[in-house]
């Protein structure tokens, strides 16, 4: 028989990750049966193996009592291992130092634009100039806008074609901008943007770049180094199917950030005279408690995806063609570019409303696609992923032709 130290020193070690979990199609699939699902770019639904994860530890660090002993080092070590993997997951193995951990892509965006630094308002030509896209989601775009509260200015640029939208880009860098904040995938069209190109423009006239990843990580490949910018957001529930309400954010130098919110998990060191020292590595942007269970859900996904490797976007690119080839048959006009290896496809309906048509395929055909509502754009967003299959993509534009061709009941 084990005796009581034994015991408790097992009680007390904390759950681990399954380094190589089922990854077939039948093991990762949450939804039910009964209806289609073409809202990836919301949220995916979360892997059972994450979600199971996810509660197993939130189960444990109950009951050993979060800030006790044992509870308050696997607190913080759970943290550092989401930091280490997420890290080595967007192309910056031994980079956990320069990652943020935050509650979505939208947290880190306010974190990372509101902490922009940038040079004094010049009385004549008004405050700091910042570039984005057409392209962005509003959690972007709020953000960015709200610099105009500290008497900064903001140039929004469309993208039609790349070269167009570069030429645009170093325009605006040579008339003075100091930053872009750029999404890599577009939440609006699918397209995949040239931000490398564009980083290379606004670093050469000594700018900053922010990169919006949300729609990226998870279907199609994230490389900080390779692309340059200076910081990148995340999210952990959309393409990697992570659980709801995690994120992170990564900075190339913590010091090229302001940062503007505050709390213990900020700082290293402060006295009741306001003497402060904040953490040295990018983890000074974290400010309180955070569910620990839902990271280490998280990093159960990562491990997923290591598993699933390259097959996820080349499923997603088969996928997309077979799309493609359907909606072809149907009186839509695609607004993506074929080219763009994404699970998004905007496409606008001839003859009937946008928001009609969303919302007889759900009432009548069972099917969950997304209304856009933009200015200049009234279209609906397909989005899917690996565990879609071609009866799938069959199913959606044969319900798509029959709510087409049948008046409103």
């Amino acid at each position: 028989m084990l005796n009581r130290g034994i015991v408790a020193r097992m009680r007390d070690t904390a759950p681990e990750i399954e380094e190589t979990p089922d990854v077939s199609r039948e093991a990762l699939q949450a939804l039910r049966g009964d209806f289609l699902y073409f809202q990836v770019a919301g949220s995916g639904p979360t892997f059972p193996v994450a979600h199971r994860a996810a509660d197993s530890y939130r189960s444990w660090l109950s009951s050993v009592g979060m800030f006790s002993h044992v509870g308050y080092d696997a607190y913080n070590a759970v943290l550092d291992e989401t930091r280490a993997d997420f890290a080595a997951a967007i192309g910056d193995p031994g980079g956990a130092t320069r990652v943020a951990l935050a509650q979505s892509a939208t947290d880190g965006l306010n974190t990372l634009v509101a902490g922009l630094r940038l040079r004094p308002r010049l009385p004549r030509r008004g405050g700091a100039l910042v570039v984005t896209t057409a392209e962005e989601h509003g959690s972007a775009l709020l953000p960015v806008f709200a610099r105009r509260m500290r008497g900064d200015r903001v140039q929004v640029i469309a993208h039609r074609d790349d070269a167009t939208f570069l030429d645009e880009v170093r325009v605006t860098f040579a008339n003075g901008a100091e930053a872009l904040v750029i999404s890599l995938v577009g939440c609006k069209s699918g397209k995949v943007l040239p931000v490398a190109d564009a980083t290379r423009i606004a670093h050469d006239a000594g700018g900053t770049v922010i990169v919006d990843c949300a729609q990226a990580l998870g279907q199609y490949p994230v490389d900080v180094h390779a692309l340059g910018a200076d910081a990148y957001a995340f999210l952990g529930y959309k393409w990697l199917h992570g659980p709801l309400g995690v994120g992170a954010f990564w900075v190339k130098d913590p010091d090229w950030f302001e940062s503007t919110r505050f709390g213990w998990r900020s700082q290293s060191a402060m006295d009741l005279e306001g003497h402060v020292t904040l953490k040295p590595d990018a983890s000074r942007f974290e400010i309180g408690t955070v569910d620990a269970g839902a990271f280490f859900g998280l990093r159960q996904t990562l491990a997923v995806h290591r598993g699933l490797g390259a097959a996820v976007g080349q499923r997603v690119r088969t996928l997309r063609a077979r799309l493609l080839e359907r909606l072809a048959e149907l009186p839509f006009d695609v607004l993506s570019r074929p080219s763009d290896p994404t699970g998004i496809v905007v496409a606008a309906p001839r003859g009937a409303p946008a928001l009609e048509v969303v919302e007889r395929m759900w009432r009548e055909q069972r099917i969950v696609v997304k209304h856009l509502s933009e200015p200049g754009l009234e279209a609906i967003r397909i989005s899917f992923w690996a565990l879609h299959q071609e009866s799938d993509i069959d199913r959606l534009a044969d319900a798509f032709a029959r709510t087409l061709a049948s008046p409103v009941r």
